[in-house]
Parts: C-alpha cells; structure tokens; sequence
C-alpha cells in the first residue's frame, strides 16, 4: 500500500490555533452541548450511526451503547477512526492520548498504524466501520439505528448531497428515532473557501463558487457554508421542498435518486441550541478580542468589555439561548435534535 497523503483535513488538534481562553470555554461549551442534547440518547441499548465519523473523535462518548457503525468517505481518516476504535477495544489509552496529538501523526510509527489497520481491518461487534458515503445504501446492511450522528459535515457539501443523506438517514432510522446534526449556522446564508481545515485564510465566495469547491474535492480546497437555523428547519422537514431551488439553484435535486420517502415531513426539531463564537487569534491582539461579544453584551444591555474568563463566555452563550432571536443571530455552530415522523 503506498503511504497515505494529506487531505483538506490535516490536523487531529481542532484547537492549535485557538487561544488558551477560547480554547477552554470551546471544549467547556462542548461537554455542556453534549450533556444537554445528546447523552441521554446514548443508551446501553442503541444502535448509532457517526454518519461521517472523521477521524473517530466522537467514538469515546458514543461508547457506553450497544453497537456503533462508523461511515467516512475519506480513507485517511477512515483509517485514523479504525485505530481510534482499535485503541477503545484494547484499552489502549497510552496510543489513543498520541492519536490526539499532531506531532505524533507525522511519525513513522502513525504511518505504520495506518499500513496495518488497511492490511487487517478491524472486526469487532461492538463497533464497524465502513470506508463510504454517508448516503450510501450499503449502510442498511448494519440494520436499523436508534440514533444518527452528522457532525459538521453538513457544512462542507453542497444541497444535493445534504438532500440524498437525510432521505438516506430517514430511511435507516427506526420509528421514532433520532437524529442529531451538528452544523454551522448564521443569520444569512453565507460561503467560504479554506486551503485545509482549521485554517483561518478564509475567502468569502459565492454560492456557485462553493458548489464547484465541492464538486472539485479536496484539490480545491475546503468549502464552508453557514446556513440560517430556519432554512435549516425546512431542509429538516422536507430536503426537496420546491422553495429550496430558488436558494440554491443547481444544486438542488427535485427528489431521492436512491430511496423512497413519504409525502409528510421527514423530521421535527424537539430541540437545539448555539454555541461558540468567531474570535481573533492574531497574535498583536489581546486575549478576549472576539468579534460578536460586544454586540451580545449590548443587546443583553451589559457592559460592553473584553472577555476576560471562561465563565464570561459561557454566561453569555447562556444568555443567548434564553431568546430565540439571539439564538438565531449569534454564535457560529449549532446542534440540532431531530426526530423521524413516521408516516402513516
């Protein structure tokens, strides 16, 4: 096998260039948006889907339930996921802590790792994994799932692949089951283009820019959509809905190449919530430099400074997710709680 190149997705830190205080207020606010939305589905009787599972970083907290089928696309980090998992089987907390660092992913030895999970792919019932699309059909062969997981996927592919997935994800779900998806949101639909991921030389583009970024795959770098949390309701309720071509123009798909839907909504929303912010990281600029706190301090009518603790930032995310509106107008990700309608 030849030795696994780089993708748009090269770093397993998703905090290298974040400073000290966001860095602890993003992994604090991600434990709190895990406990609020998503643990109490974690059952020791599930079955879940990590739809897109990356380089496996979910896996640990989805660990107390029955059984895990895992779905990447991309080979690398399939390959990451499986020793990742390799690791949570053999309790092997010495390796999985490296798997966490990126100086350790440029050694020989992590190459070496990979070589040897494509040569012997792991086989366990307690967790699978299958190098696909998440849309692919051949994810019904591992049954059916209580739970679905897409976390920040969504943001990276055009509106015909979203479009295929949640008919895909409709499908595979029991009645009644869950779906969670984990998205970047913002007031307006908006685009951007990166050369890798986590990399701050964002370009704003346009909408057709954004569709080519994702056609051309990772050669042309990594596109980012932000989307409006209520047009993110109606792709939820129906993902073909005819009003969604005059947003997104060729991208969109008038119905399922693959699957067979009902004529009622597919999804209701019980729940979601906003989290983070966009902050500075330049550095000639102080600590608690963040472009939208001010604007939610005075919309709160709160003193308008700099942030100075974690517990500041926690208390103004807080805040606003007591109002819909705020919730709507700031914070840059979102998770969303859907449940399957079941058709009569």
């Amino acid at each position: 096998m030849k030795k696994i190149i780089a993708t748009a997705y090269e770093t397993v830190d998703p905090h290298q260039r974040v400073t000290n205080l966001a860095h602890e207020a993003w992994k604090a606010r991600d434990r709190e948006v895990w406990t609020n939305n998503i643990q109490d589905l974690i059952t020791s009787d599930a079955v879940i889907l990590d739809a897109g599972c990356g380089l496996g970083r979910l896996l640990p907290r989805l660990w107390s339930a029955k059984k895990i089928v895992m779905v990447e696309p991309d080979l690398k980090r399939f390959l990451h996921a499986s020793v990742v998992a390799k690791c949570l089987i053999n309790e092997d907390q010495e390796l999985l802590t490296k798997l966490q660092d990126d100086d350790f992913v440029q050694t020989e030895e992590y190459e070496q790792l990979l070589q040897e999970i494509y040569s012997l792919p792991l086989k366990s019932e307690k967790v699978q994994l299958l190098n696909d699309v998440m849309q692919s059909k051949e994810i019904s062969k591992y049954g059916t799932f209580d739970l679905i997981i897409c976390s920040h996927i969504f943001e990276h592919i055009s509106l015909d692949v979203i479009q295929e997935s949640l008919a895909a994800f409709y499908n595979f779900l029991k009645p009644n089951g869950s779906l969670v998806i984990f998205a970047c949101k913002s007031p307006v639909l908006y685009h951007f283009r990166a050369p890798k991921e986590f990399n701050n030389e964002h370009i704003i583009i346009s909408r057709e820019e954004f569709f080519e970024t994702c056609k051309n795959g990772h050669s042309a770098g990594l596109g980012i959509r932000y989307i409006p949390f209520d047009l993110f309701q109606t792709l939820l309720s129906n993902p073909f809905n005819p009003t969604l071509e005059k947003t997104f123009g060729d991208e969109f798909k008038s119905q399922s190449a693959s699957y067979e839907l009902p004529a009622t909504p597919l999804f209701t929303i019980k729940q979601w919530e906003a989290y983070h912010s966009q902050f500075y990281t330049h550095k000639n600029m102080p600590v608690g430099t963040y472009i939208e706190y001010p604007q939610i301090q005075a919309r709160l009518c709160l003193p308008v400074k700099p942030i100075e603790t974690v517990a500041e930032i926690l208390d103004l995310e807080h805040q606003v997710n007591q109002n819909e509106t705020l919730k709507k107008i700031h914070l840059i990700d979102m998770v969303v709680v859907a449940q399957k309608i079941n058709s009569d």
